[in-house]
């Protein structure tokens, strides 16, 4: 998995769209859709802001990765 797919993820858990996360977070859309069309990895600044916007930690958002 990678950071744009968890992000993914996380808003359909909560049934938002990446464009609500993105308004939500203050991280533009088009951050959002360029990392879908490369690597799918975000900078930890945008992690960081998603995070904030859900109310979730940084340790919570990378915990998919560890399990």
């Amino acid at each position: 998995m990678n950071t744009i797919q968890r992000v993914r993820d996380l808003a359909t858990e909560r049934k938002l769209s990446i464009y609500k996360i993105s308004q939500m977070s203050e991280v533009s859309y088009s951050t959002f859709r360029t990392a879908e069309r490369r690597n799918g990895e975000l900078s930890v600044d945008v992690i960081m802001r998603v995070c904030a916007a859900l109310g979730i930690t940084v340790a919570e958002f990378f915990s998919v990765f560890t399990d």
